[in-house]
């Protein structure tokens, strides 16, 4: 789990109703004008909402027509339905005031645009609220966009571009935006995905001399990208910019990497084990063998560990917020210690979700996908994969489209034939393709059984600098409520994404976001039973349900409690929740009643970082689409070693358990190719 807030269009609720209507729409009305999507009046629309939202403070320039401007070019390529969205929520804020005012929103002074603004806000019906949040995200990201607003509170905006090196394992890979005819290829093992799954299982096979392809739909993005920019992360990193979002009875961005090394590369480098109760819950609903233990992966994740240089987070750049976590926890007699991370030589840059700049994160791109190459397997970047090629019940390859971001002529075909394919798409893409393929459709549970470790934050304003940018972002953990299911990950957030996860507007907001420095971050994420599913949405995009049950929005509320009670043993001035009807905790008769409170999902800010399950092994052909060798129950020679084969949500960061089981999975697929 990362702590980073919501960078994302949220879209409103209806989920069953919206999935129909953008289904409908998908194949209407011809694609926007990605220049000029705004009509000058919505632009003007947009100008009046930044106006209001973010108001000039002591000493940050307020927002107005440059920021409404960059919003528009920034969020030029985003997918049309998502346009809608925006373009509705804009003229849902602008006639909203002619009831009462008898004018429309931009045509009001500045106090009564926020007086409008904050109904919103404070509305307790979760799309009404979600309908400013729209608006306001990106406004805010871009506003803050800028090193002039970086300067004002004394960090850095970004950092030197690196030179990049040329190892020679490079020269195995192939960048499908530079193919310019269709291609057949042949080998042993395609692998499908590069991410914590994909590379593992790649780099075994490889290693035992296997002819293994390996296909990323990204690109392979060297340190020479890795500014530190979150704007150009989101998108040359993310899926989708990390628009994907989870919808129900609250509406949850879903993250998910789309490069070379996938979500490895924007996750916070924490690593853990999977905990006993798990593997003992997948033994007892699940049937799985002892293989799947402590005791069984352990010699699997021994080597995961030493690959990726697994130690707990050097002490020297932990950051001022583990002192302070420590110093609460301390107080309240609660166990808490550094993280276990996958970066041994970390400086403590604090940019780990926008791609590690020194190399020192061991993500997939910098570990076992340079292995798998170096021992003789190829890697062809930009390359979608269409279909699984199944012939009689068996996986025979895939067929794919190369470099399918251009604009004119069509895009280059890709055919592998395989003795085996091994899809490590993500728990967000594999039962997209399966379902195209028609692979795993025999038990009814591809793309259902979804879980994705809900998770929240709380802020707290101190009156010693806190300096939050530097250090780890996540190095610090307390793991006393584990067992609940409940545990504490540190989420240090750099400024502009800071900026997000304070959800007000006006002089309250940017009074907050003056005193950057002495603010404090601090996450936790939740074990959860909720469960959900993955469709295929407009342009094969993943569409994700998710409903939040009682049991854990009762436990989502009791991470913000105690969260709430270490910041205050911690000495902050003010602790930030911000839970609808509870904003500011600070004291602790404000914290007794938000203990007596029964809060709702839609009531806290959620977001999600483990999509697990959509692809689920287990013994049961019926209520499983794997059997536990990770082979497809009704595909002969189809293999998923991803986050969707994980049979249920794992209480702890994934990476290692789906680096492990992958490797185990490479191993059964070794020996059966003879």
């Amino acid at each position: 789990m990362v702590a980073h807030p919501d960078p994302s269009l949220s879209v409103p609720s209806d989920p069953e109703g919206l999935a129909r209507g953008l289904h409908r729409k998908a194949s209407a009305a011809p694609r926007a004008d990605r220049g000029r999507w705004l009509s000058a009046r919505e632009l003007d629309i947009l100008t009046a909402v930044a106006e209001a939202a973010l108001p000039p403070g002591r000493f940050l320039e307020g927002a107005g027509r440059d920021t409404a401007e960059a919003t528009h070019r920034y969020l030029s390529d985003i997918p049309r339905e998502a346009i809608r969205v925006f373009q509705g929520s804009l003229w849902a804020v602008e006639l909203s005031t002619l009831p009462t005012k008898r004018r429309p929103f931009s045509e009001l002074s500045v106090e009564d645009r926020l007086a409008a603004l904050r109904r919103f806000e404070r509305s307790r019906v979760l799309p009404v609220r979600e309908i400013v949040r729209v608006l306001l995200t990106p406004l805010k990201a871009m506003h803050f966009d800028r090193p002039e607003m970086f300067r004002h509170v004394g960090c850095r905006y970004e950092l030197e571009t690196v030179r990049d090196e040329k190892p020679r394992w490079m020269a195995r890979v192939t960048d499908g935006r530079e193919v310019d005819t269709d291609l057949d290829l042949e080998c042993e093992v395609v692998v499908v995905g590069t991410g914590a799954g994909g590379a593992a299982a790649a780099y075994e096979l490889a290693s035992r001399g296997r002819a293994v392809l390996l296909l990323e739909e990204g690109h392979y993005h060297r340190r020479s990208s890795f500014n530190g920019r979150p704007s150009r992360a989101f998108g040359n990193l993310y899926r989708d910019k990390g628009m994907t979002v989870a919808l129900g009875n609250v509406n949850i961005p879903v993250w998910a990497g789309r490069a070379v090394g996938g979500s490895t590369v924007i996750n916070s480098g924490t690593c853990y084990r999977a905990p006993a109760r798990t593997f003992a819950y997948w033994r007892d609903h699940h049937g799985l063998p002892r293989d799947f233990s402590p005791e069984g992966l352990g010699p699997y994740y021994e080597r995961v560990e030493a690959m990726l240089g697994v130690a707990p987070a050097n002490p020297l750049h932990l950051g001022k917020i583990a002192g302070i976590i420590a110093r609460g926890a301390e107080h309240l007699g609660l166990r808490h210690h550094a993280i276990t991370r996958n970066a041994p030589d970390c400086d403590g840059q604090g940019i780990c979700c926008f791609g590690c700049p020194t190399g020192a994160k061991r993500s997939t791109d910098v570990s076992y996908v340079p292995a798998a190459l170096a021992h003789g397997a190829e890697l062809v970047t930009a390359a979608r994969v269409d279909f699984v090629d199944i012939v009689a019940g068996r996986a025979r390859g895939v067929t794919a489209t190369l470099g399918a971001e251009r604009t004119k002529g069509r895009a280059p075909r890709l055919r592998v034939r395989a003795d085996a394919v091994v899809v490590a798409g993500g728990t967000l893409m594999t039962p997209l393709l399966l379902r195209r393929s028609g692979a795993c459709l025999s038990s009814g549970m591809l793309g259902k059984n979804l879980s994705i470790h809900p998770a929240s934050k709380v802020m707290a304003l101190f009156d010693e600098r806190v300096d939050q940018w530097n250090g780890i972002p996540q190095g610090y953990s307390i793991d006393q409520f584990a067992e609940e299911g409940l545990l504490f990950e540190g989420g240090s957030l750099p400024f502009d994404v800071a900026a997000l996860g304070v959800p007000w507007s006006g002089p309250r907001y940017v009074e907050v976001m003056e005193k950057y420095p002495y603010l404090a971050t601090f996450g936790f994420m939740i074990q959860d039973h909720s469960r959900g599913e993955v469709r295929t949405g407009p342009g094969g995009r993943p569409l994700l349900f998710y409903r939040m049950n009682e049991r854990d929005t009762r436990l989502l509320q009791r991470g913000v409690e105690i969260l709430c009670d270490v910041f205050q043993a911690a000495g902050a001035r003010r602790v930030l929740p911000f839970v609808a009807g509870h904003d500011e905790v600070s004291t602790k008769e404000a914290l007794a009643r938000l203990r007596s409170s029964r809060i709702q999902p839609s009531d806290i800010e959620v977001t999600a970082y483990h999509p697990l399950g959509t692809c689920r092994i287990g013994t049961n052909p019926a209520r499983s689409c794997l059997g536990p060798d990770h082979e497809a129950h009704d595909v002969a020679g189809l293999y998923v070693c991803d986050g969707s084969a994980i049979p249920s949500s794992l209480g702890v960061n994934p990476q290692m358990t789906i680096m492990a089981m992958a490797l185990r999975a490479a191993e059964i697929l070794h020996q059966r190719l003879g």
